[in-house]
C-alpha cells in the first residue's frame, strides 16, 4: 500500500511538471523580473528561484510561495538542497548545517520557530564549505533578511498552540519582539516561551550473548517535560557606511524539567522466561541563568574589510536520578547525580582584501573551553566521576578566489588548526593530555555555459566527539546494559568531493565522501554478563555516494518544491561474537523524496499539501527497517493592512507514519527498537505585526563547534 501511495503520488508529481514546463512565460513565476533603469533605457532580465552560485545553491525566498510559509524552520525544509524537520533542519547528504541569519551566527534552535518567512530575502545553501569555516562544518546555511526602512518601535507577536492528536497532550509557546530604531542606533529584545511536552513509545528487544543467551523484550517509553524562556537582547550602532559595531546577550531561564523512562521487559535465559524486569528511571534537572554573548565589529579600511567577534558562553546543568527496578529475582533501588559546568570563550577575526582579479581572505579563529563534569551513584560495582575536561583550538586559516571571467571562477584555500586537549578524572586517577596539529585544504572550480551553472568542491573535515561521547563515567541503565564515553577517542577525518549543477528550475548534487576513524558505539561484556555500551573509533573507512535532483516549476496557482535522491554506503564490519567473527555488510541505499505542493488562491488564501518520504537503508553500523512518511495539510489566511495578521491551521503526521525503527548488531549484544513519536498534530498559530524593523545586527560568532558539543 505504501509503495503504490508512493508511485500514485510521484506519477502525479511529474505530470504536473510537464505542464509547468510548457505553460507560457508570463505564467511562470519561477523567474524574478528585475527592472534596471539606465538613461532611459529598461533592461529586463531573469533570474531563477533557486540558482547555483559557486558551490552554493541560492534559493530566493522574497516575492515566492516560500515567503508565507510560516516559521523559518517550516521555510527551510521546503528549500532545494534541504531536508529534515522544522526543529532540526538537514542538507542533503550533509546533516546539520550552521545557520546565519544576517551574517550572524544562530546560537539559539529556537530561533527557527521565532523568525518569519515573510522577512526572509534569500537562502543560501553551502553544501562544502571553505577555509573560513570550522574543519568540522559539513554545510552552512546563510539566510538574508529583507531590508526594512523606517524607524520607530516595531512589534512583533506570535502564539502557537500544538494539540496532539493521538496522545491529548498539548505544547504551547509565545513570543514577542520589540525592535527601537532611531538614525543609526538600533535597540533590539525579545521574549520567548515554550512549553516541551516529547513523547516518545518503543518496542526494545536486547540481546546479550556470552556463555549464557539473555534476551530481553518488552514496551520502553520516555517523557521529557519542560518550561522554557529565553530573553535576548542588544544594540547595534551604524557608525558611518563602512563602520558599525554591536552586542548581544541571550539568556536563558530553565523552569525546570523531569524526565521519565519506563522499562516494562520480560527477561530470557537461553530461550526460558527467567524474569520481568520493570525499571522506572526518574530524572530531574536544574539549569542555572545560561549566558551567551557576542561582540563585534564590522568596518572597512581603504580597500581591507574587517570582520571581528568575540563570544563568551556559560551553563550548567544538574540532574538527579532515581531508579526503580522490581523484578521476580530481586527488587532494587537505585540512586544517582550527575552534573555539568562549562565555560567557553572564542574569538574569530576575518580580513578580505582585493588582489589582482580576486580576493584574498584569511584570518585566524581562538577557542577556550573548560567543562567539569561529575557522576555520583550508591552502587559500589560502578566508579564516581570528578573529572575536568579542556580543550584549547588556535585556528589560521587563508583563501584566495580569481574570477577568470567568462572561463569560470576558482578557489583554494588552507586552515591550519592546534587542538590541545586534556582530561582528568582524579576519582579514579584517569588523566588524558593529546595535541594535535592539522591541516585542511579546501578548493572549489564554478563556471557556467549558456544556462547551465556548474560548480566542484573538493575539501578535508574532521569531526571531534562531544563531551559526553569523551566522558568515562558509566551510566547505570538496568542490571543487564550500561552506557559510558571514551576518553580515547580520536577525531573522524572526512573526504569530500562535490558537484553542483544547475539549470533552470533544476538543481542536482552529487557528493563522495571517505570518513576515517568513524565514532559509533559499541557493545562489551563486564564481570557481571551485563552489556556495556561504549563509544569507539572504527577501524575501517566508511565510503558514502549521494545524488540528489531538485525541482521546482509552477503552473498557475501550484507551485512545487520536490528532491529526489539517493545515498549509499560501501562500508562492512568483521564482528567478533560467542560464535567467532563473521562479516557483515552496511551498503544498502537509503531513499529521499520530499514533495511539497503550494496553492496560492485570491484573497490571501494559501494551502499546502506537504509529503515527506524515507526509505530504510543503513546509516553507519546501524540499519533503519521501515519506511517513514509524513503527510501534511495547511490552511492559512492573512488580514488586515499589509498581511500583518495571519493565522494558519496545520494537521501534521495525517497517515501516523512518521516512524523510526533502527537495528544494531554490536557483536556480543544486538539491539532492535521500534519507535512512534508524538508528531500527530493539530496546530494553531496566530502572528501579529506592527511597524516591524528588521534589525542591523552584523555580528558573526565564534567557536560555534566547541558550543555546540557543550550542549551534548
Amino acid at each position: 500500500m505504501t509503495k503504490r501511495l508512493i508511485i500514485v503520488f510521484w506519477v502525479g508529481i511529474s505530470c504536473l511538471s510537464l505542464l509547468a514546463q510548457e505553460s507560457t512565460q508570463e505564467q511562470d513565476s519561477l523567474y524574478n523580473n528585475q527592472m534596471v533603469e539606465l538613461m532611459e533605457v529598461v533592461v529586463k532580465g531573469y533570474f531563477p528561484n533557486t540558482r547555483l552560485k559557486g558551490n552554493a545553491l541560492v534559493t530566493r525566498i522574497e516575492g515566492t510561495d516560500l515567503a508565507t510559509t510560516g516559521t523559518v524552520g517550516e521555510m527551510l525544509i521546503k528549500v532545494p538542497g534541504m531536508t529534515g524537520s522544522e526543529d532540526a533542519p538537514e542538507v542533503l547528504g550533509k546533516g546539520s548545517p550552521l545557520i546565519y541569519i544576517n551574517g550572524r551566527l544562530m546560537r539559539d534552535d529556537s530561533e527557527l520557530k521565532r523568525l518569519r518567512s515573510e522577512d526572509i530575502r534569500d537562502v543560501e545553501v553551502i553544501n562544502n564549505p571553505g577555509a573560513q569555516y570550522d574543519a568540522t562544518v559539513r554545510a552552512v546555511v546563510r539566510i538574508r533578511t529583507i531590508k526594512q526602512q523606517g524607524e520607530g518601535l516595531g512589534v512583533d507577536l506570535t502564539l502557537t498552540s500544538e494539540q496532539d492528536l493521538r496522545y491529548g497532550f498539548n505544547r504551547p509557546s509565545g513570543k514577542l519582539g520589540l525592535n527601537y530604531r532611531i538614525n543609526s542606533v538600533d535597540v533590539f529584545g525579545s521574549v520567548y516561551y515554550f512549553h516541551q511536552d516529547y513523547r516518545q513509545y518503543s518496542d526494545l528487544e536486547e540481546i546479550t550473548k556470552t556463555n549464557k543467551i539473555f534476551r530481553q523484550n518488552g514496551p520502553y517509553t520516555m517523557t521529557w517535560k519542560n518550561n522554557q524562556l529565553t530573553y535576548t537582547a542588544g544594540v547595534n550602532w551604524q557608525i558611518s557606511d563602512n563602520h558599525s559595531v554591536g552586542l548581544r546577550a541571550d539568556l536563558t531561564h530553565y523552569l525546570g524539567g523531569t524526565n521519565m523512562v519506563i522499562y516494562d521487559e520480560d527477561v530470557f535465559e537461553n530461550g526460558a522466561l527467567i524474569d520481568h524486569l520493570y525499571s522506572e528511571q526518574t530524572s530531574k534537572e536544574s539549569k542555572p541563568l545560561g549566558l551567551l554573548t557576542n561582540t563585534y565589529y564590522s568596518g572597512i579600511v581603504g580597500k581591507l574589510s574587517i570582520d571581528f567577534n568575540f563570544d563568551f558562553m556559560k551553563s550548567e546543568i544538574n540532574t538527579d536520578r532515581e531508579n526503580i527496578e522490581t523484578s521476580l529475582i530481586n527488587d532494587d533501588f537505585v540512586l544517582s547525580k550527575s552534573g555539568s559546568n562549562s565555560h567557553l570563550y572564542a574569538t574569530k577575526l576575518v580580513l578580505s582584501y582585493p588582489v589582482w582579479k580576486g580576493k584574498i581572505e584569511g584570518g585566524t579563529e581562538m577557542t577556550f573551553a573548560k567543562r567539569h563534569n561529575t557522576y555520583w551513584i550508591d552502587k559500589a560495582s560502578i566508579a564516581n566521576t570528578d573529572a575536568d575536561i579542556t580543550e584549547n583550538n588556535i585556528a589560521a586559516f587563508a583563501e584566495y578566489s580569481l574570477d577568470f571571467e567568462r572561463y569560470g571562477q576558482a578557489s583554494v584555500g588552507l586552515r591550519y588548526e592546534h587542538t590541545l586537549y586534556d582530561y582528568d578524572d582524579q576519582t579514579n586517577n584517569d588523566f588524558l593530555h593529546r595535541s594535535m596539529d592539522e591541516f585542511f585544504p579546501t578548493a572549489a572550480y564554478s563556471v557556467t555555459i549558456g544556462n547551465v551553472n556548474a560548480g566542484l568542491s573538493y575539501s578535508i573535515k574532521t569531526n571531534r566527539p562531544s563531551f559526553f561521547a569523551m566522558n568515562d563515567a558509566v551510566t547505570y541503565i538496568s542490571r543487564y546494559s550500561m552506557q559510558a564515553g571514551n576518553s580515547q577517542l580520536l577525531n573522524e577525518r572526512l573526504r569530500d568531493l562535490t558537484l553542483n549543477v544547475s539549470w533552470r528550475w533544476l538543481a542536482f548534487t552529487a557528493t563522495y565522501e571517505r570518513c576515517k576513524n568513524a565514532i559509533t558505539q559499541w557493545s562489551f561484556i563486564t564481570d557481571d554478563d551485563a552489556a556495556l555500551i561504549k563509544h569507539i573509533n572504527l577501524d575501517k573507512p566508511i565510503k558514502t555516494y549521494s545524488v540528489f535532483v531538485s525541482a521546482t516549476p509552477r503552473m498557475g496557482i501550484w507551485s512545487l518544491n520536490a528532491t529526489a535522491g539517493v545515498a549509499k554506503q560501501d562500508f562492512f564490519l568483521d564482528i567478533e561474537g560467542p560464535d567467532g567473527t563473521r562479516r557483515d555488510y552496511y551498503n544498502k541505499p537509503m531513499y529521499t523524496l520530499n514533495a511539497f505542493n503550494t496553492f496560492s488562491l485570491r484573497h490571501n488564501w494559501r494551502f499546502d499539501i506537504n509529503f515527506m518520504f524515507r526509505s530504510r537503508g543503513h546509516m553507519q553500523n546501524f540499519y533503519c527497517d521501515c519506511d517513514n512518511i509524513k503527510l501534511g495539510f495547511v490552511a492559512q489566511k492573512s488580514f488586515l493592512k499589509d498581511n500583518a495578521l495571519t493565522i494558519k491551521a496545520s494537521v501534521l503526521d495525517v497517515l501516523q507514519r512518521n516512524h523510526f525503527n533502527e537495528y544494531a548488531d554490536m557483536g556480543y549484544y544486538q539491539i532492535q527498537q521500534n519507535n512512534r513519536y508524538s508528531t500527530h498534530k493539530f496546530v494553531l498559530s496566530l502572528n501579529y505585526r506592527f511597524n516591524t524593523t528588521r534589525s542591523k545586527y552584523k555580528g558573526t560568532g565564534a567557536g560555534k563547534d566547541a558550543q555546540q558539543r557543550m550542549k551534548n
